[in-house]
């Protein structure tokens, strides 16, 4: 490995090099640690090839002030999908706290979860505060930690009349009219017992993530109507407040004498999927208890669980919806929320806690505090280039390429000025190429920008359009080509 990097990433050519290798992985932190403690490095590069482990020493490098930024870090965090970890690190102690706090009261782990540790350093935070902290700031503040599924039902307890349809044909699916789903579901629901109990359950929850509710109506087989309410939690997913409206609606019936058959009819296909993969495949307490629930009915009856097309206007699936809002509105003090459900809510606000302080940027002024989309496509090249643009460090960029010394001229072999002449745009020559110009201001792009957009002045809002940028790029790659900088 002596000398292999030399010459090609950085200059001047009397770059020392030292190869390490690492096991475990989480060990490199604490290597670079100890390298850049070196007192005669003052500039360093370091190579990894994981996505992970580049941002895992982000951190400590950062902190040691042992290099120069070369690189916007949130922006690129932001095009990558992958959140900070000072915003992740939050969301690891929360979950670790919940995990904990969901154990049995005598369990080790959970007394110390429990406990109120001392402060041994003023600038040390450990999981249980942090963890604590990140809760009361998803509003989650003495919310309570639902048990953990400590016994599990065994796998030969699913074999009894419980079936599972999750379809009602092609005429159900999403991309067609209310009219032709609702169609599709009546003649679907036309083939099953009419002589039976009918479950029609619904969730809801605020925003899909907090205040659930679950609502039903029951057509008993003796041609009576039962409703039934239920609060679902105050941190609370859609699918699991449906589940909170099944295991009411189920325990309603459970103890009714009919041996007729049982339909209970769900618009929620994951909360149907998770129940679907049997007793033992259940997880959380709640599928669980929908399992034992099931098993006790289908002692003497059939049980069907049905999936029905969701606001297509089937009378039934309305009114139970109409249930579920008006359970959420109840009281949910008492009722327990999950870990995961907790874990995302602290995600959730951590991540837009670090949307909202990224640093003024022309990523920000593109996206402001939302995230980048996907860029759909196959080609990665061509992906690369917009992220790395939008993110504000473009490698194709002669400014930046001149800062590193890969494009020297006669006068200046390498400098960080963008009025360096060696910096300046190659097609206009009136300010340095850094990816504002070339997408922006640019006057050589002017009629590119106006046909794409109707303006040559462009909104950075519209660079949230990744085919936009792409043609951008493209035609100034173009326009730098005849100059002899090789095919765009």
């Amino acid at each position: 490995m002596r000398n292999r990097w030399k010459n090609r990433f950085t200059t001047p050519a009397e770059l020392s090099e030292s190869f390490n290798v690492v096991a475990p992985q989480p060990l490199k932190p604490l290597l670079m640690h100890n390298l850049l403690r070196q007192p005669d490095w003052r500039r360093s590069l370091v190579l990894v090839n994981w996505n992970e482990a580049a941002h895992q020493l982000e951190l400590p490098l950062s902190v040691l002030s042992a290099r120069e930024a070369e690189f916007p870090g949130d922006p690129l965090l932001a095009e990558a999908g992958i959140p900070s970890a000072w915003s992740t690190r939050k969301t690891l102690a929360a979950r670790t706290l919940c995990r904990a706090l969901a154990l049995p009261e005598d369990d080790p782990l959970r007394r110390v979860a429990e406990a109120d540790p001392p402060t041994r350093l003023r600038s040390t935070t450990g999981w249980r505060q942090l963890g604590r902290s990140a809760l009361i700031e998803a509003g989650a503040e003495g919310v309570t930690v639902e048990p953990r599924l400590e016994v599990p039902l065994l796998p030969w307890t699913t074999c009894r009349p419980i079936a599972f349809n999750l379809d009602v044909g092609p005429g159900g699916r999403r991309a067609s009219s209310n009219e032709t789903r609702r169609e599709a579901a009546r003649q679907h629901l036309a083939a099953l017992p009419a002589q039976a109990t009918w479950i029609w359950s619904d969730g809801s929850a605020d925003a899909g993530v907090r205040r659930g509710g679950g609502g039903a109506v029951i057509f008993t087989a003796s041609g009576e109507t039962l409703e039934v309410e239920v609060a679902a939690g105050g941190l609370c997913s859609s699918t699991r407040a449906e589940l909170f409206a099944l295991r009411a609606a189920l325990e309603r019936v459970r103890d009714e004498p009919s041996p007729a058959p049982l339909v209970a009819c769900s618009d929620s296909r994951a909360a149907l999927s998770l129940l679907s993969a049997g007793a033992a495949a259940q997880t959380t307490t709640i599928g669980a208890a929908i399992w034992r629930t099931l098993l006790d009915i289908a002692e003497r009856r059939q049980v069907t669980l049905q999936w029905v097309p969701a606001h297509c206007g089937l009378a039934e699936n309305e009114r139970a919806d109409a249930l579920a809002k008006q359970a959420a509105t109840l009281p949910q003090g008492a009722v327990p929320s999950d870990a995961r459900s907790l874990t995302r809510a602290v995600h959730r606000t951590a991540t837009r806690q670090w949307r909202e302080n990224w640093p003024d940027s022309f990523f920000k002024t593109i996206f402001g505090s939302t995230l980048p989309l996907p860029i759909p496509g196959e080609d990665r090249e061509a992906a690369i280039s917009v992220h790395q643009l939008r993110a504000g460090h473009w490698g194709r960029s002669l400014q930046y390429l001149h800062r590193i010394g890969r494009h020297p001229s006669v006068e200046c072999l390498q400098c960080p000025d963008k009025r360096c002449p060696a910096a300046l745009c190659a097609v206009c020559r009136e300010e340095a190429d850094v990816p504002e110009h070339v997408l922006l201001r640019c006057p050589v792009l002017a009629g590119a920008r106006l046909r794409l957009t109707g303006s040559i002045y462009v909104d950075p809002s519209r660079l949230r359009d990744a085919d936009l940028v792409a043609a951008l790029e493209a035609g100034y790659l173009r326009h730098r080509e005849p100059l002899g900088y090789g095919p765009p």
